[in-house]
């Protein structure tokens, strides 16, 4: 006799999607709908679906969406405050029913085969494994071919700038898979637990890619290419947009690592990791002359002392790996000097 638990189950694997393409979006009017249409022209003959996770748009982006909403498989989910990277990816997480999340930019658009290539990669062998797309600008050079971190958690992008025609053609481990592109399943995302809520903007894909690695798993950069228009979500105005990166970058990357190195590694980083932190501090005041940039990196040191309590009871449940290891490998490098 199958009881009713067992029916609810054979339902629900009945009409689950392979695929849940989750798409965290603010502001989008000028980018969303050629998304979409990308979306619309793909070869995709598996179940999948589309969740939209608007973090407080003003502009046309609930119309622009709506008007795909009997043409594509889309969920469109609508929030009046903006939630941050990570809480947005989160609630497309909770709302997908796929056995994999394909976690794209607002600003990307897809190839007609990028889906059908995808195909060969849904699968169980594949459940506890990190991917990462091969990101392209519209001018042919290369924007992402994964990521490394240096010795003080500064981000490595592979191959940044270079031309993408006969580059970045192999499957290779990299340290982590940038957020704009990048593929996970559902079963290693709920191991992890998601992504961190406090990244409301940069590290979250390197932090839940690294706690992936500490648990033994891999993320692999796949050579198959989307492109990367990168309009952002920051502001055009040059000084406004050189605060909040300036912000979020020291604040989220002082944060990652005192959250997941190890505490032996730690100890021997951290006198580097201060020199260099308080060294552009000074050149912001000294040779930048940018007092501005001062300011935004005080607010980020005061940001991480106020998490020290959390990351203490997050470090308590974390589990650590030898860097050592990484290094050897490839994934975490030496540290460029530059202030």
């Amino acid at each position: 006799m199958i009881d009713n638990d067992t029916v609810v189950l054979l339902l629900f694997s009945q009409y689950a999607n392979v695929l849940s393409i989750v798409i965290p979006t603010s502001n989008a009017e000028d980018t969303i709908g050629e998304l979409l249409e990308s979306i619309k022209a793909q070869d995709f003959h598996d179940d999948y679906e589309v969740i939209i996770i608007d973090n407080g748009s003003k502009d046309k982006t609930e119309e622009i969406v709506k008007k795909y909403i009997n043409i594509l498989p889309i969920r469109y989910f609508k929030y009046e405050e903006k939630l941050g990277v990570a809480n947005s990816k989160n609630s497309g997480i909770n709302k997908a029913s796929g056995e994999f999340i394909l976690f794209l930019d607002q600003d990307v658009t897809l190839p007609p085969s990028t889906l059908f290539q995808l195909s060969t990669i849904l699968n169980k062998e594949n459940y506890n494994i990190v991917f990462q797309l091969k990101l392209v600008y519209p001018n042919g050079l290369i924007d992402s071919c994964g990521g490394l971190i240096d010795e003080l958690g500064y981000p490595r992008e592979l191959r940044k700038g270079e031309p993408a025609e006969n580059q970045c053609i192999d499957v290779t481990d990299i340290l982590y898979a940038k957020g704009s592109a990048m593929l996970i399943s559902k079963k290693l995302l709920d191991e992890l637990q998601g992504f961190d809520p406090n990244y409301f903007y940069e590290y979250d894909d390197t932090d839940i890619c690294f706690r992936a690695i500490k648990r033994g798993y891999k993320v692999k950069f796949l050579p198959i290419s989307i492109f990367h228009h990168e309009h952002g979500a920051l502001s055009k105005d040059l000084r406004s947009r050189e605060i909040k990166l300036t912000y979020f970058i020291e604040s989220r990357r002082l944060y990652f690592i005192l959250k997941n190195f190890s505490r032996g590694y730690l100890f021997r980083k951290i006198p580097k990791v201060l020199f260099y932190f308080f060294g552009s501090m000074l050149m912001d005041l000294v040779k930048r002359r940018k007092t501005y940039l001062f300011k935004a990196r005080v607010k980020a040191l005061v940001w991480v002392i106020s998490k020290l309590p959390e990351i203490y009871r997050k470090r308590k449940n974390e589990i650590f790996i030898n860097e050592e290891e990484l290094i050897r490998r490839g994934l975490i490098v030496k540290h460029k000097s530059k202030i």
